[in-house]
C-alpha cells in the first residue's frame, strides 16, 4: 500500500498528483476544509461540487485518508 496522507495537510499540488484534479477543483477542496476546520468524513468531503464517490475511491486508493479531530487521532479508510 502506498503512504498514506491525510486528506487535510493536503497541499492543492498533492491533491492535484494524487486523483488528477484540476487546480480549480483543489482549491475547492481546501477552501471546504478551511470552512469546516477540516473534513471529518469522506461524506463532508463531497459536499464539495464535484467529488463524488468515484472521486472519493480515488483518493483512498492514491493512500488519502481522512484523520477524525479528536482525541487521541484515528483513521478512517473506509
Amino acid at each position: 500500500m502506498a503512504d498514506t496522507m491525510d486528506i487535510n495537510r493536503a497541499s492543492a499540488e498533492e491533491l492535484q498528483r494524487a486523483f488528477k484534479v484540476s487546480e480549480e477543483r483543489a482549491r475547492m477542496i481546501l477552501d471546504r476544509r478551511e470552512q469546516l476546520g477540516g473534513f471529518s468524513s469522506w461524506e463532508e468531503l463531497k459536499q464539495v461540487a464535484g467529488i463524488d464517490d468515484v472521486t472519493v475511491e480515488s483518493l483512498k486508493d492514491g493512500g488519502f485518508i481522512v484523520v477524525e479531530t479528536g482525541t487521541p487521532p484515528r483513521a478512517k479508510y473506509g
